[in-house]
């Protein structure tokens, strides 16, 4: 998180907010391309628990083989895309300055590189999840953090064209963590090593839970690149810019969060797929009130110094940025207590309705912005919009759980993860707001202040958030770590 928030500022300082814009509207696919990749990923780990969970005829590779062959499949069919109709909206409609046009084109297409790279590597991701390696994860990541680092320091030495370089740059990480992943499960997963499969009906179950997810994938990445582009076409590269800071701040905040669902993920698939409806349902209560208290813990005290830590991180506070800021952050806190509703959706595996319901949601949400913004609403309001759409989402998650499980999921969600999550944010934000009113902004000061305001917040999910059982872990933690020093 350190170093994705200090290279984002080296980075907007060496490219310039015109060429930080163009890259969040047009090598925006990269950061998109996650939401895909996770996706996918959660498709395969999905099918290889299942198999690995079998006691007689498991064929993990078996798995592993046809999921490579549909990835393929559906990487081949998006590059056609994104070659021809993507091609022409960059090169015909984005408010791009026409001397940026050719750098805007490197960075399209080092994306279009990069997204092929991830859709077809999501396979190994998904057997490291499927036996729940969580330590190799932490590696890689700290390997990827090393490398972007070392991006920044070539963005600032560099001779030439500062955003194709960057572009290139992190077309190049990409490729080398896909390549530590390839061999690290080659060494560890003998299923991971790829052999071609025949199997019509396996393909044809494969194939149709992941076009689904891949709908409703494509559903996001579709919602999220309109955005960019909407206020591309009304605001220009700068709302680009703020938009592309505030989610450099969602990203490092929220990585905790995507860690925690990603481990808890396997947990709650293997209960369900063993019948214990009650232990998963129990698990993702519990998943989605820790994501959340994760999301407000670190997200609450930037929230309320918003502008301060922007000049502080930045040296400057570009247009929009400290609003768009504030507004991702909430509009997260929100997306987060979907993601394990989600995950017990996937591991029913009836997926028709869901991504129906959802894509829908998400497509709706564009030509009402589009509109908004038309009769000269401010860019601040396409946020608020996303949030309230947001929350639809959430419902349209738990009404399709309560159907496939034919019990009071909503009922059940409200008592066991809204009213905490409603107790704690009403206890800690207007304190930690307070809080912040007592004193002027300076660094020692502001490291006081941010300093209270996590220590109020975690009082708040500590006796008000956490059940009498997870509260006594909580204690004994706290005693196992202060006898070992």
């Amino acid at each position: 998180m350190v170093i994705s928030l200090f290279t984002s500022r080296v980075i907007l300082q060496n490219l310039g907010v015109e060429d930080y814009g163009i890259y969040t509207v047009v090598g925006g696919f990269v950061s998109m391309f996650a939401i895909i990749s996770s996706t996918l990923t959660g498709t395969t780990q999905r099918f290889l628990t299942y198999e690995i969970g079998k006691k007689e005829n498991s064929n993990p590779q078996r798995i592993f083989g046809i999921s490579m062959n549909i990835h393929i499949l559906i990487s081949i069919f998006i590059v056609l895309l994104l070659e021809t109709f993507g091609l022409w909206f960059l090169n015909n409609k984005l408010n791009i300055n026409p001397e940026r046009l050719t750098a805007a084109n490197w960075v399209y297409q080092f994306s279009i590189v990069s997204f092929v790279v991830n859709i077809i590597s999501t396979p190994y991701n998904a057997v490291i999840i499927a036996h729940e390696k969580m330590k190799a994860f932490a590696y890689i990541s700290l390997i990827e953090a090393v490398l972007k680092l070392i991006i920044v320091y070539m963005l600032v030495i560099t001779p030439w064209d500062r955003l194709c370089v960057y572009s290139f740059l992190l077309l190049l990480v990409s490729l080398i963590i896909r390549a530590i992943y390839g061999v690290y499960c080659g060494r560890h997963f003998p299923e991971s090593r790829y052999k071609y499969f025949k199997g019509k009906e396996l393909y044809k179950e494969i194939f149709t839970f992941a076009s689904m997810n891949f709908i409703g994938a494509s559903a996001d990445i579709l919602c999220n690149q309109g955005i960019d582009v909407i206020l591309n076409l009304f605001v220009g590269v700068a709302a680009n810019a703020a938009r592309g800071i505030a989610n450099s701040v969602q990203g490092a905040v929220s990585k905790f969060v995507s860690d925690f669902t990603t481990a808890i993920k396997p947990q709650i698939m293997k209960e369900y797929a063993a019948g214990n409806i009650d232990a998963s349902l129990d698990l993702c209560y519990m998943g989605s009130r820790f994501s959340f208290f994760l999301m407000l813990f670190f997200g609450l005290p930037i929230c309320i110094n918003a502008p301060y830590i922007l000049n502080l991180w930045l040296g400057m506070e570009p247009e929009y940025t400290a609003d768009f800021l504030v507004l991702t952050l909430v509009m997260s806190s929100i997306m987060v207590l979907s993601y394990n509703v989600t995950t017990i959706i996937l591991a029913n595996g009836n997926l028709k309705s869901f991504t129906l319901w959802i894509g829908l949601t998400r497509i709706t949400m564009l030509p009402i912005i589009f509109v908004a913004l038309k009769f000269g609403a401010s860019p601040q309001i396409a946020y608020l919009i996303i949030t309230l759409f947001e929350l639809f989402a959430l419902i349209v998650r738990l009404l399709v759980t309560q159907r496939l499980l034919g019990r009071n999921v909503i009922s059940e969600y409200v008592k066991n993860v809204l009213v905490p999550l409603a107790l704690v944010t009403v206890v800690s934000a207007p304190l930690s707001s307070y809080i912040s009113t007592l004193f002027e902004n300076n660094f020692v000061i502001f490291l006081g202040e941010t300093l209270l305001c996590l220590a109020v917040t975690a009082l708040s999910i500590l006796f008000l958030g956490l059940k009498k059982g997870e509260r006594l872990l909580a204690y004994e933690k706290v005693k196992s770590i202060v006898r070992k020093r």
